[in-house]
């Protein structure tokens, strides 16, 4: 770089840097491996076995798929053609269904494993987790398409114990796919079957869109009943405004940890600054525990479709209310022991807002949590948003309940109310 700036004072694009590593007889990956291993940290090297970014970014085309696009399950202007929300619009994806697709994946990772010192690879299903025709109709595959994505995984598996045998050290297997096994099922990974074949070493679920309520307990539980340690993700595409602080981030970490989750996943992070809080916090529950947080339910992710159609929670905000005064119900995970600490003289609060849209000044909701009402400490303020008083040892660890019922409206007043947002500050001495 020194070299680079001495001639040239200009910014120095990816294409020049790419010649200067190959006139130096290195690549990227050689280069992480080593600086990694200097530092004695393991390095995974990722395989994003189905990335479909190339659909909307054209110069990321390669050339393998220029030549065959009868092996790509779209074509050309199908990105313009089909709205966010539909698969159809990632034309370039892969069709899993034609061996010398699986073959072509299959020895892109082979070489990697011969040439590199790496301590792992992670074949990433989650970026694009569609690999079959039906995916793409949004109809679950089949049992047969199921069945190849098993082999394919399995071929991975067998060779990477083999490229690890004749080096003398293992190379392991990671996989990051959808955050439950329905889901899973949906796009053809049977992932029950691949645990139990022991085809899997490391497993990292979900993609991290919903990260405060997504449900991480079930393939925990699966991948602990075989030995398999399991990283949720936390995405900052999922860490949108007004949940996105360094607090939000704590407390949907803490969530992930009250789980039983062996670590954090994080996905889409750039950090800028040495010591960033998100790898110096997140990754300590003992000292987490300790840390103000925000514990939130997530509000609807901007695609609600594509990448992470199927995956999407069932409940995330907002959420309408029923104008006849039925209850309405949404569960807000919080990874703290609020109640332990506040008998411990450790808290020094757990503040409850929530925002609601579309009300007037006489319109009444009831709220509960866990069965239990709660009033307002106060008329609605910033934005809306409504402040309660809770006893803090009503406080769950783990899934609490919060109902919302309308029992009165102004008179006259016409349009729904939405509970926009929920978000419990919880702050320690």
């Amino acid at each position: 770089v020194d070299a680079i700036q001495s001639t040239n004072k200009h910014a120095v694009n990816g294409r020049d840097n790419m010649r200067m590593l190959r006139a130096a007889g290195k690549d990227c990956l050689e280069l992480v491996v080593e600086r990694c291993h200097e530092a004695g940290v393991e390095v995974f090297w990722s395989h994003r076995i189905n990335d479909i970014h190339d659909s909307f970014t054209p110069w990321l085309l390669s050339q393998w798929k220029r030549e065959n696009p009868q092996l790509l399950m779209g074509k050309a202007g199908d990105n313009k053609k089909y709205p966010t929300a539909d698969p159809k619009k990632r034309w370039t994806a892969l069709d899993f269904q034609k061996e010398v697709v699986r073959d072509y994946l299959f020895r892109i990772t082979e070489e990697i494993c011969q040439r590199y010192d790496i301590d792992g690879i992670e074949i990433d299903y989650f970026r694009n987790p569609c690999f079959f025709r039906p995916t793409m109709m949004s109809k679950p595959v089949t049992r047969a398409q199921t069945d190849l994505l098993t082999d394919f995984q399995r071929r991975v598996s067998e060779m990477a114990c083999r490229e690890g045998t004749k080096r003398g050290r293992p190379i392991l297997v990671a996989v990051r796919v959808p955050m439950t096994k329905r889901t899973c099922r949906h796009v053809g990974i049977d992932i029950g079957a691949w645990l139990r074949e022991g085809l899997v070493d490391v497993l990292a679920t979900g993609g991290g869109y919903v990260p405060f309520t997504m449900p991480t307990k079930e393939l925990v539980e699966l991948g602990h009943a075989h030995d398999v340690p399991v990283y949720p993700t936390i995405s900052a595409s999922g860490m949108k405004a007004p949940h996105n602080t360094d607090a939000h981030w704590r407390g949907a970490a803490a969530n992930l940890w009250q789980a039983e989750a062996d670590g954090v996943y994080l996905f889409n992070t750039f950090p800028t600054q040495a010591g960033h809080p998100h790898f110096t916090q997140l990754g300590d529950p003992a000292a987490l525990s300790k840390m103000d947080k925000i514990f939130a339910i997530d509000n609807k992710p901007v695609r609600s479709g594509g990448l992470t159609q199927g995956i999407t929670q069932d409940q995330i905000l907002p959420v309408k209310l029923d104008s006849g005064g039925k209850s309405r119900q949404v569960t807000l995970p919080v990874g703290d022991h609020i109640a332990g600490a506040a008998k411990a003289e450790t808290l020094s609060g757990a503040a409850l807002r929530i925002r609601f849209g579309g009300t007037a000044t006489d319109d009444l909701v009831e709220v509960r949590l866990n069965g239990e009402p709660i009033t307002a400490a106060g008329p609605p303020g910033d934005e809306a948003w409504v402040s309660y008083g809770v006893d803090p040892a009503k406080w769950l660890r783990g899934d609490n309940m919060l109902s919302f019922r309308i029992t009165s409206r102004s008179t006259g007043r016409q349009g729904e109310i939405t509970v926009e947002a929920v978000a419990l500050n919880v702050t320690y001495k």
